[in-house]
């Protein structure tokens, strides 16, 4: 079924700023607002790491909206949902600026997708560590070590009941549709970096398949638990000086950033039907595995490409139509090299178009919300005419032979292409364009922040 589809609503929630107007201005203005972490286990400092944080004001409004619809003490959720208040009303179809009660209607049938990497999960290791503290029980029936197991059991159960429900991803689902009372399919993905666009086309499916009119997409990410930082600082892929440099010669590795992000998706007749404001058109995708090692990237295979081109084809339009480029720049020396290869394959050796664009120095690595949320940037500036330079790119590496842009500015760019690759082998692209409009046919976007 031909149903074009259009994007009509961005939620960037995000230590570079809340909605669209605050991260334009990041965006702008190349700030960079990374800080020095130092997380706690139960009050237990552990090794500082650096970290892009939403700002206390902010996560304190998203705490008091996530009790005023009853959702429980969770981070991810907290973002997500305030992420999707910002998407619906840029969107203008929330109660908030709808009198005539066409908000609820539309909502109420809506498809919902969340992409998130491990629901819940920092909220169960923190109860673990806590557990771990405390001293053995005892009693009758205890084994050697001074342990009944099953009174441990039984206590450990107990305390920590709602943390291990809280890992329930289909959990996570049902609070966001309860919160918002949405009534249309829903789905929830984990395709670690890459989820962002498998999310993003699997409400496109919806779409297309007519199951539903609109779509709600988000993703969140709150990895202030240590673990991930030190399984990626014992692999050698965190950025130790907290400075992210995409494809520099001198790059060293991630710094996560805790975001929500979310937006919304309508088939173009629905959003025409309702006088909705466009920001872009949504093409297609193309999906890839690689199913090789989980961590390292196979140098020799073709699978970033090969996404690269299905994401082209599915959305009718050539490599060379292609404007820009959002990648993946995760910064690290195997990633940015598998990414320059792939690139190479289908633009060519001696690269030098499309204009490329690396975004993770700004708000950081978002972990399985990364994708959405650069999504969400790319679109932003498109809309706005503008692009971003790259913070931290500052000395280009012959090893690779592609190299991010340096200066922002405006663009005339309309085609743009999104690149994410991530653990496990999830290799991803999607297109966008920009719609040709004539001055005054639809409403300027609503930027107001939670």
């Amino acid at each position: 079924m031909d149903r074009p589809l259009v994007v009509t609503g961005l939620g960037p929630l995000c230590a570079a700023g809340a909605g669209v107007e605050g991260l334009l201005a990041s965006l702008a203005t190349g700030r960079v607002p990374v800080t020095r972490y130092e997380p706690e286990t139960d009050g237990v400092p552990a090794a500082p790491f650096a970290l892009y944080v939403v700002e206390s004001q902010t996560r304190d409004r998203c705490l008091r909206e996530a009790e005023r619809r009853d959702l429980p003490d969770d981070p991810e959720l907290r973002l997500a949902l305030a992420a999707l208040r910002l998407a619906l009303l840029d969107a203008c179809i929330t109660a908030e600026n709808d009198a005539s009660g066409d908000g609820a209607r539309i909502l109420s049938r809506a498809a919902l997708v969340l992409s998130w990497e491990a629901p819940g999960l920092d909220r169960l290791q923190r109860a673990i560590v806590d557990e771990l503290r405390a001293p053995p029980a005892t009693g009758d029936g205890a084994n050697a070590s001074g342990r009944d197991e099953r009174a441990v059991l039984r206590a450990f159960y107990e305390r920590h009941r709602e943390a291990f429900y809280g890992t329930q991803s289909f959990l996570h689902l049902h609070l966001v549709a309860r919160a918002l009372e949405l009534h249309g399919p829903t789905l929830f993905v984990n395709n670690a970096c890459a989820s962002g666009l498998y999310a993003l086309e699997a409400a496109a499916s919806f779409l297309r398949e007519g199951r539903a009119d609109i779509a709600l997409v988000a993703a969140a990410e709150c990895p202030r638990f240590p673990t991930k930082m030190m399984w990626f600082d014992d692999l050698g892929l965190y950025a130790r000086d907290g400075v992210v440099r995409p494809f520099d010669r001198d790059r060293s590795g991630v710094v996560f950033g805790e975001a929500g992000a979310a937006l919304v998706l309508e088939t173009a007749a629905h959003a025409e039907s309702r006088g909705a404001r466009v920001r872009c058109e949504y093409l297609g995708a193309g999906l890839a595995q690689e199913a090789w090692k989980v961590a390292v990237p196979d140098l020799s295979s073709t699978w970033y490409a090969d996404a690269a081109r299905e994401a082209c084809a599915r959305a009718g339009v050539s490599p060379e139509e292609i404007d820009v480029i959002n990648v993946h720049g995760a910064a690290t020396t195997l990633s940015d090299l598998y990414e320059a290869r792939g690139l190479q394959a289908v633009w060519g050796d001696g690269f030098r178009s499309p204009e490329l664009v690396a975004l993770k120095p700004f708000f950081g690595h978002a972990l399985g919300a990364s994708a959405l949320l650069e999504v969400i940037a790319l679109i932003a500036s498109l809309d706005a005419g503008t692009l971003p330079a790259t913070p931290g790119f500052v000395t280009p590496d012959p090893k690779l032979g592609v190299a991010p842009r340096r200066v922002a500015g405006s663009t005339t760019c309309r085609t743009a292409l999104k690149m994410s690759n991530g653990f496990a082998g999830f290799n991803a692209g999607a297109v966008f364009r920009r719609p040709m409009r004539d001055d005054g046919s639809s409403r300027a976007p609503s930027t107001t922040a939670t």
